[in-house]
């Protein structure tokens, strides 16, 4: 009898445990396949560890889930109604389109617990039913499209991960709510054009700079390739250029494949390169991207960066470029021709770009070529970003324009109030921001602030304008993420004062002292925000001559600011409430010791321009300058949650410390040890020069 008591007891103890399990089901208003993923979506983080069992009876169930499209929704909106009711809970998920049904989705798990980062996901201990009992969020965003712009062209982008590590990270932006990418590819990257005879190939990564990893025991336990660094599965194919050039528009095809099934807009941006009024090689090569790339919603044809570094042209010369596209009543607009100088680099070759991409898209309407949504987009940082925008609002008044004026977040909300100044503009524009600059790709950055100030002019300019699209440069993943989330909130409910978002986002995630966690992003934003330069730019030939300095009294006042953002952080270390925020805090702090020691680096090699030094003492600073980047890359390895942070280690290796050792050969004699001279690239970057006084 003891023994089928004590029996007893434990079933009996096991019983609450499935008494308070939560039953759901899911009414599906539609079949399509955006409403299948919002279902499998909720059965994914509404599972049985969490106390949830999923089943397809709705009479004995204690959740009512219901996936409503409701066309009456203003674009772009979504809901969340929650109300229990005869000992049920009723939840009715809406949206103006399927995408937004999903954007639906996870506000409801967000209001249950879950955080949804650029990285992953952090998941509650237990899921609040409570928060949800009597509940209604309504969301009209800020912005129609809200997303991600990637360059795919350097070794720590997604343009290094494999298929399923680049699958999961658009999962994760679909997560966020984001609900639009473009892809942007240089020539020869990610598409083929055939040529008569002949194909010009894609799969020249990072711009055919091969990234040869040395047999070297640091880089073979931190670095997932063999030889070369690139998508795994296409190394073994690497040398194979005709394998490998379908295997990187496989690639690409299925990421935009991936984004079209979690909901999301997709654009496809490239450069034509030309100013001639002959567009047939445009129009042909824009036939191939879509037969490519059938799943695009929009070809962006962007002009190549511009701001001040690229061709000369003679006042006469930049007047026949427009003559030659828009006739001569163009020279009567002074909006136009007050730019004009003499003589100038860009603005002739920019407007004759925009001409070019207007005629295009032009003849292929008159030609009745069958492609998807044809945009015009804009790369140029400076002054000249005004005419050249307001030139293609005029000549092109039914095309969407995408505008990307400035480097970094801050002087995107720099220069959009001098282009954005008419309620129309924000019906027909999408605006390029940057959750970081490529410029400073080896320092840890915070661009926040300049995000904060773009819609802050959007809230308090145009209060009742909803923005067209809005998408964010990044390369790096995890680096980014706090910056990232961000993005994806403010894009959503407007401005965010960044101080607060700090707290909100320490409080949310359980990092300790949420004040003091906040002081240490400002000053991290303040430090980033002292400096701009190209002392951290990943192209490889930025370095191909050698050290580039930089002012040393200007290096030491940023690394002061980085210092205090770091002994600030340090305050949080201790008291965090869960694996999630240890780990937040951790990598964070890593970062900042890696850009102090980064930093620290391009002090020492400072002292290389003191005169008369000897061979002996020249190699013997620059032996020093290499020990200072071997900490920064063992500080960097020590947390590697992504394949970027790998593609950053060997870029920084043949990039800045490449440029210490061909100094030290040149002047000390010293041989260039394993490190074979560059391959010749296929394309290159807009020279990196950052001119602070745009």
């Amino acid at each position: 009898m003891k023994l089928h008591f004590k029996y007893l007891v434990a079933w009996l103890c096991c019983f609450p445990l499935l008494s308070f399990a939560t039953t759901f089901t899911i009414v599906d208003k539609g079949a399509n396949s955006s409403l299948q993923y919002c279902e499998s979506e909720l059965k994914l983080f509404l599972n049985a560890e969490k106390g949830f069992t999923y089943t397809d009876q709705s009479k004995n169930t204690d959740w009512i889930i219901s996936l409503v499209k409701n066309p009456t929704f203003r674009q772009a909106s979504f809901s969340v109604t929650s109300a229990f009711k005869k000992g049920k809970q009723y939840i009715e998920i809406s949206g103006a389109s399927e995408s937004d049904l999903l954007c639906a989705t996870y506000t409801l798990l967000e209001k249950l617990g879950y955080t949804f980062e650029i990285t992953g996901f952090q998941e509650p201990e237990k899921i609040n039913t409570a928060s949800i009992k009597n509940y209604v969020d309504t969301i009209v965003p800020a912005a129609r499209y809200r997303g991600i712009r990637q360059h795919i062209n350097f070794p720590m982008d997604i343009s290094s991960y494999s298929i399923e590590d680049a699958k999961e990270y658009i999962r994760n932006l679909a997560r966020m709510r984001f609900n639009f990418i473009t892809f942007h590819s240089y020539p020869g990257m990610w598409y083929e054009v055939k040529q008569k005879d002949t194909v010009v190939p894609a799969g020249n990564f990072f711009y055919a700079h091969r990234h040869n990893i040395p047999n070297d025991s640091f880089f073979n336990r931190y670095i997932h390739n063999k030889r070369i660094f690139c998508i795994p599965e296409i190394e073994p194919f690497y040398d194979n250029i005709p394998v490998k050039s379908k295997m990187a528009v496989q690639w690409l095809q299925e990421v935009m494949k991936e984004s079209k099934r979690v909901g999301m807009k997709v654009q496809l941006s490239f450069e034509p390169r030309s100013t001639s009024t002959d567009v047939d090689s445009t129009v042909k090569i824009i036939t191939q991207l879509q037969a490519q790339f059938p799943l695009v919603d929009g070809i962006e044809i962007m002009t190549d960066e511009a701001g001040g570094w690229g061709p000369q042209n003679t006042a006469e010369e930049t007047r026949q470029y427009l003559v030659s596209f828009f006739g001569k009543d163009v020279l009567q607009d002074t909006m136009v021709t007050n730019y004009i100088l003499p003589k100038q680099a860009d603005l002739g070759y920019i407007y004759g770009q925009i001409g070019h991409a207007i005629k295009a898209i032009n003849t292929i309407k008159e030609r009745k070529v069958k492609t998807a949504e044809l945009k015009i987009g804009i790369y140029c940082d400076g002054k000249y970003n005004i005419p050249a925008y307001y030139l293609a609002k005029k000549y092109a008044p039914t095309t969407e324009i995408a505008i990307l004026p400035s480097h970094g977040s801050a002087g995107v909300a720099k220069h959009v109030p001098n282009l954005m100044k008419e309620k129309g503009d924000w019906d027909r524009t999408d605006i390029y921001s940057w959750l970081e600059f490529d410029g400073m790709m080896f320092l840890q950055q915070n661009g926040i602030e300049g995000i904060y100030n773009l819609l802050k002019y959007r809230e308090d300019g145009f209060p009742d304008k909803q923005i067209n699209s809005i998408a964010f440069n990044h390369w790096r993943t995890a680096e980014n993420k706090i910056t990232a989330r961000y993005a994806a909130l403010s894009t959503l409910y407007g401005a965010i004062e960044p101080a607060q978002f700090y707290v909100d986002y320490a409080q949310r995630m359980g990092i300790s002292n949420p004040g003091t966690f906040a002081r240490a992003m400002s000053e991290l934003g303040e430090a980033f925000d002292y400096k701009k330069s190209n002392m951290g730019f990943a192209w490889l030939g930025y370095w191909k001559n050698g050290i580039r300095f930089e002012p040393t009294a200007e290096l030491q006042t940023q690394l002061a600011l980085y210092e205090t953002a770091r002994n600030e952080l340090s305050k949080c270390a201790q008291g965090n409430k869960n694996s999630y925020a240890l780990n937040t805090v951790k990598f964070l702090d890593n970062r900042l010791r890696a850009t102090i020691i980064f930093i620290n680096s391009y002090i020492r090699q400072n002292d290389l321009k003191v005169g008369n030094l000897s061979k002996e003492q020249y190699a013997s600073i620059c032996n020093e300058v290499l020990g200072i980047y071997d900490d920064c890359l063992k500080v960097y390895a020590e947390m590697s949650p992504d394949r970027g942070c790998e593609g950053t280690l060997i870029n920084m290796y043949l990039g800045p410390m490449r440029a210490v050792r061909i100094n030290r050969f040149n002047i000390a004699g010293v041989p260039m040890e394993e490190i074979p001279a560059m391959n010749k690239h296929f394309d290159s970057p807009a020279p990196p020069i950052y001119n602070s006084n745009n």
